[in-house]
């Protein structure tokens, strides 16, 4: 009888398996691109179901992507956003229930929580919020803060931060993919004349993954020394991918750890270690090469259209000051989590569906109440993560946190897949690998 059982079980995996692949067939016919991302779902759930730890790698490269802008429809009159974040979380519950989770760096999803609680009781609801729209941003808000508790094995972990400083590459890759199946633009053509790549996102987006690239790497070189090279070289192509987004926000947020990567090389060569002449020279020439390469491009972007500041925003000046006064009538508790979402009534360009700055965006959302619990708990995370660093990189790290509040500055971290779930899933790592070595240089043997 029990054999029996075993036998049958592979037969109904099979027949389910078979069943969707006919759907998705049919499909194909009629939506190809839709096609395309079942099968893709249908090979991910296979791989869930015998081996749910590897799941983990293709998750994580699918951040690598817009979906949203390269599959532009709605299923069943739900965003392919939602969708998307939905898929990613259930395909990696079998990895949660295998690996374990910690609560240790819970606390942002209980700010949300506590901001979901002041919009119900407390908020001036904005006329077009709804509760269902609320909680959808709750959901939406919240899931990649779920990356912060997942105990990864050490090895797994490793492997996630060098496919993270990867994740610039793979969308261009796949964009180049995408331009010659004519699915895809892979180069942004502005009104100014800007010419921007954009791999498989938009170029906002490859430029946060260009970021954490970067700024990851940067670290890495310095905690994994033995892996340096590898590091070295995600580092200076993840760099040259930033320049040619034409993206400005991400390179000034990073030009804290920037410069304390050359203070740091200078005088680590000062003390003896002739080698590092050849990293310090190779990153000079490569910031002469980009700004050679990038200065018409920059210029562009920040001079062609006369504005009152005197550098061209792209509007973002205009955005904030509509918001703002958007809640000054309830600036404690806000006018609703996702009310945001739904506040441009037309006054400004339809790309400001939010601020393009997270400050504003949770303090029109919950107020200085709302905004000031979520950025407290971001506060809380990061100095839980530093306490088990080693010294040589707490600096690097330092700088890395100042440039992600200095990003959030201008565009949407918090609020951004292509961003914040990368972000979230390298702090577990480097936590979950530091706290394996407390008090000692962080070097994986």
């Amino acid at each position: 009888m029990t054999n029996l059982h075993i036998l049958k079980k592979p037969v109904y995996y099979s027949t389910a398996y078979l069943c969707t692949a006919a759907i998705i067939g049919l499909a194909a016919i009629y939506q190809p691109i839709l096609s395309v991302l079942g099968a893709a779902v249908l090979l991910l759930l296979a791989i869930t179901v015998h081996e749910p730890a590897r799941i983990s790698y293709p998750v994580l490269l699918s951040t690598a992507i817009s979906v949203n802008y390269i599959i532009n429809t709605d299923l069943f009159g739900i965003e392919i956003i939602s969708l998307y974040k939905l898929g990613i979380l259930v395909l990696l519950i079998p990895c949660m229930l295998q690996n374990g989770i910690r609560l240790k760096l819970v606390y942002p999803i209980l700010a949300l929580a506590a901001m979901l609680f002041i919009t119900i009781f407390f908020s001036d609801w904005h006329p077009r919020l709804s509760a269902s729209l609320s909680l959808k941003a709750f959901i939406g808000l919240a899931l990649p803060f779920v990356f912060l508790l997942i105990e990864w094995k050490k090895e797994m972990a490793q492997r996630h931060i060098q496919i993270i400083c990867l994740l610039p590459l793979v969308s261009v890759a796949v964009g180049l993919l995408l331009q010659l199946a004519h699915l895809y633009p892979f180069l942004d053509v502005e009104f100014t004349g800007a010419v921007r790549v954009q791999g498989a996102n938009i170029a906002p987006h490859l430029a946060m993954l260009a970021f954490l690239g970067i700024t990851i790497a940067l670290i890495e070189t310095k905690r994994r020394p033995e892996k340096a090279k590898f590091f070295y070289f995600t580092l200076a192509a993840n760099f040259a991918v930033l320049i040619a987004t034409g993206t400005r926000g991400p390179i000034l947020a990073m030009l804290a750890m920037i410069a304390y990567y050359f203070f740091d090389i200078v005088r680590e060569y000062v003390k003896g270690k002739a080698m590092l002449i050849i990293p310090l020279l190779c990153s000079l020439a490569l910031l002469a090469a980009a700004v050679y390469v990038q200065w018409d491009n920059m210029t562009k972007r920040s001079f062609e259209r006369q504005t009152g500041t005197g550098i061209d925003l792209s509007g973002r000046t205009e955005a904030w000051a509509f918001f703002l006064k958007g809640v000054e009538g309830s600036p404690m508790t806000g006018r609703g989590l996702g009310s945001v979402t739904v506040a441009n009534d037309g006054s400004l360009y339809k790309g400001f569906v939010v601020p393009h700055n997270e400050y504003i965006r949770f303090y029109y959302d919950s107020g200085y109440i709302g905004c000031g619990l979520l950025f407290l708990s971001l506060l809380i995370v990061f100095a839980s993560i530093y306490r088990v660093l080693a010294p040589s990189i707490k600096v690097y790290y330092l700088a890395f946190i100042f440039g992600f509040f200095l990003y959030s500055f201008s565009d949407n971290t918090l609020s951004t897949v292509q961003f914040i779930i990368p972000f979230c899933w390298y702090l577990n790592c480097l936590y979950l690998q530091s706290r394996l070595i407390p008090n000692k240089e962080d070097v994986i043997p």
